[in-house]
């Protein structure tokens, strides 16, 4: 029962990670935080999400099994799911960058150029 439930949890931070990456990808989001032109924050949510991962893994560990090193591995184990699903997003940005790269260049000039070639900002 604990590894399914740890299963349903790990696809469903992946999922929820990812929705809300691409959400913000499409909506400028991302554009907007780089440019400080919004006071939306992403890093609470997704930390949030994260952290109610760990969480909901530990109290299972606690209720099914009382063994320190079995709470050591799920913790290891949810630190790498989280790691997993937050390097997942930058798959979204670069298959944005390739269907987007005319509006990339608008936007940054510099894009595509050799180190030498950019300019200093």
């Amino acid at each position: 029962m604990a590894f399914i439930t740890g299963i349903i949890f790990f696809i469903s931070l992946i999922i929820f990670i990812n929705w809300l990456n691409i959400r913000f990808l499409y909506s400028g989001t991302y554009a907007n935080l780089q440019e400080k032109k919004t006071n939306k924050n992403v890093a609470p949510i997704t930390a949030a999400a994260g952290l109610g991962y760990v969480i909901a893994h530990l109290v299972l560990t606690f209720i099914y099994s009382v063994s320190i090193k079995m709470a050591i591995l799920i913790i290891v184990l949810s630190v790498l799911s989280i790691a997993t699903a937050y390097f997942s997003t930058f798959i979204h940005r670069y298959f944005f960058i390739l269907k987007n790269e005319e509006i990339v260049k608008k936007l940054r000039p510099e894009f595509g150029l050799p180190k030498k070639c950019r300019k200093n900002i």
